[in-house]
């Protein structure tokens, strides 16, 4: 493609959003992606290195977690992420999400009992903090805070490095339809 060809208005305006889709989502997969969903209650973060989960767990007396990757026992991040909660005495639970399909009854069901359970402040997890920890945040923003769909919504967004299209649009399909009280 010509330079002539970049610079056309439509062009133009399609490569910046990608430039920043791919930068948003390159930015947000290298660090930590750590954000209160509730302060002091609930938190979301990518999957954390050792040092980062220490700190954080300290930082905001980290309670539980929530794994959304699923138990993966020969995995060296869970390895260390059990060791760690079993160290600091925190409670863990595994619920094995996927970022490209919607959950079924049965995970949405685990999630909220995981909701209802945990000792608070929780920090739920995935691997990059954008689209499965999107997802559980919109939802314990309903489930827990009440708060509307409207806004709870905002937790799947491209400031966490979500995208809203593609195969991880099943997070925002699912939750478009999702009606809390049947949970």
């Amino acid at each position: 493609m010509r330079i002539k060809e970049i610079i056309k208005p439509r062009n133009l305006i399609a490569t910046l959003v990608l430039l920043i889709c791919i930068g948003g989502g390159s930015f947000y997969y290298l660090k930590d992606n750590f954000h209160p969903i509730t302060t002091g209650e609930a938190y979301r973060s990518a999957q954390l290195d050792r040092d980062e989960f220490e700190f954080f767990i300290k930082r905001h007396q980290i309670k539980s977690v929530l794994n959304l990757r699923g138990s993966t026992p020969g995995e060296d991040w869970y390895k260390e992420e059990m060791q760690v909660c079993s160290d600091l005495n925190i409670a863990h639970y595994d619920l094995a999400l996927s970022a490209t399909r919607e959950p079924t009854p049965e995970e949405v069901k685990k999630l909220i009992e995981i909701f209802n359970a945990a000792p608070r402040p929780l920090l739920l997890h995935c691997k990059a903090g954008a689209d499965r920890s999107g997802l559980a945040a919109a939802m314990w923003k309903v489930v827990v805070d009440r708060e509307q769909k409207a806004e709870a919504e905002k937790q799947l967004s491209i400031f966490f490095g979500h995208l809203p299209f593609g195969d991880t649009a099943a997070m925002d399909n699912f939750f478009a339809s999702w009606n809390p009280t049947t949970k």
